[in-house]
This record gives structure tokens, sequence and C-alpha cells, in this order.
């Protein structure tokens, strides 16, 4: 069964307002772990337009300002979102938001760590189960790398296929699975090419990047402990899919957290992966 409320972490709107109450109470900066974010909700007329339209400005005279808009309600497999970096453009989406229908505007990473001059970003999953009114929370240590078919660039933002790694926009690309098998690459594999592409810099991805990954996970998890399973109802639980991002001085952002992520067998790794994993969060659960 899934855990009541779990959209206070799946929902990208709840995941940013949940986030930045969580690590303002703890005296962290929110924006050490997201992407410089704001949660649009009464269209362009409110305080949180003019303080996005304020950093705009700001971003525009260093030379770039790329924004990501995506949808803070009800959206998945990249639909609704758009890379923008004309202030009209991001202005005529933003005007139609109310209350109920919300946009988050991030700042897109424009200097995003590569791999062979394609973006990528690392999928990984929780896993929170109630029993018995008791919320735990779970961290699984294999994930794998999601790659773009195409090689990165800013001069089109139009394509998603570029901007986004979701299996759903790249699966209709020709070069699918032209570089990695369906796009993925385990961790064991994107570590040989960290020690061939930066070696000098000796990065150890299990003590350098997924030891922060799990320390943000299990952020998400007391942020938003008081919100989930309300009701203690007794036998909940939820596998949650989490997508980072590494930019190019190897600086880590969560990107998003999913609900019902996919579990399409659509590699080998995957068809290992994913059982394992599914397997892994039974046993804690029956």
């Amino acid at each position: 069964v899934h855990g009541e409320g779990h959209y206070n972490l799946s929902n990208k709107k709840a995941l940013f307002v949940n986030m930045v109450r969580y690590y303002r109470k703890v005296n962290e900066d929110p924006f050490n772990t997201l992407p410089l974010t704001f949660h649009v909700q009464e269209g362009t007329e409110g305080a949180e337009f003019s303080k996005f339209a304020a950093a705009f400005a700001k971003y525009q005279k260093k030379g770039k300002s790329i924004w990501i808009v995506k949808p803070g309600e009800r959206t998945n497999r990249g639909h609704g979102i758009q890379v923008l970096n004309a202030l009209k453009d991001i202005q005529s989406i933003l005007e139609k938001a109310t209350k109920t229908k919300t946009f988050i505007v991030q700042k897109y990473i424009e200097s995003p760590l590569l791999i062979h001059g394609r973006k990528f970003d690392i999928r990984i999953y929780g896993l929170l189960t109630s029993i018995n009114g008791c919320l735990k929370g779970y961290f699984y240590e294999e994930g794998y790398i999601r790659t773009s078919s195409k090689e990165f660039s800013l001069k089109n933002l139009s394509s998603k296929a570029v901007h986004l790694t979701n299996d759903a926009i790249q699966q209709k690309e020709e070069d699918y699975g032209k570089y990695e098998v369906g796009n993925k690459l385990s961790f064991a594999e994107f570590q040989r090419y960290l020690d061939t592409a930066f070696s000098e810099l000796h990065i150890d991805f299990t003590r350098d990047l997924l030891s922060q990954m799990k320390k943000i996970v299990t952020d998400t998890f007391r942020a938003t402990q008081s919100v989930i399973d309300p009701h203690k109802r007794k036998h909940t639980f939820e596998i949650f899919g989490y997508d980072f991002m590494i930019d190019r001085k190897f600086k880590l952002y969560l990107i998003e957290v999913n609900t019902n992520p996919c579990m399409e067998l659509s590699s080998p790794l995957l068809n290992k992966l994913i059982p394992t994993m599914v397997d892994s969060a039974l046993k804690y659960f029956v």
C-alpha cells in the first residue's frame, strides 16, 4: 500500500517547500543541495515572481540566465518541462500560475559534468516503511547513470533529448543505446570513466558522491517525517527514485524525487539491479 502523503516528497512543489523548511530549521542553506529555485503560485504579480525576475537579471548580467520551468504538481516523464532563457517566454508561462496550478522555476545547471560530451543524471533509491506507526527510511547502495543520446549544447534549449535524460524522452531518439546499452551505466562503469577522464582528481564515487546522496536522502526523510503517513496506518511502504546531477566542479544537486519510479528492465544492468532492489525492499517490509 502506498504511503499516505508520499506526494510530500514526489511532488515538485511539496519537495521544495519541505526541503527549504527543513534546511532553514537546521541552519543549512537549501541551495547547497537544491538548484536555486522559485515557487511561483500567484502569477507574475506576486512577490515570488519579483524575486525570480531580480535573479534572472542578475544572472543575465553575468552572461547566462537559463532556467528550467516545471509544473509544480502532477508531472513526470518530462511532461511540461521547458528550458528557457528569455524572460518573456518564462513570464508567459508563469502568468498562468494559481494556488492550485503552480510552477517551479530552477536555475539550469549550465555547466554539468558530462560523459563523452553528453549530459547524464544519477538515479538511486530510497525506501520508507511504516509498520505499526513507526516510520523508517532506508537507502539502497546501488543505482545507475542515465545518459543523453545527444551532445550537450546550450545553443538548442528546445531539444529535450539534449537536456533531459528521462527514458520516456531518450527512448524516442534514433541514437538511443548507441553509446551505452539502454543509455545506462553502472556505478562501477562510471567510476572507471572518472578514473580515466579525471585521474588527477582521484574522485572516489562511493566516498565522494554516494555518501553525499545518502545524507541528502536522509534529509528528505527527516524533512517529511511529520507529513508522510500522518495517520500511522499499520503497514505501508514506498520506494522512491531520486535523481541527482553533478556540475563540472563536482558539486552535487538533488533534482527531484519520484514515486512509482520506472521499473522497466530496459537494459542488462537494470534487468539485474531493479529486481534485486525490489527484493531487498520487500525483505524490510514483509
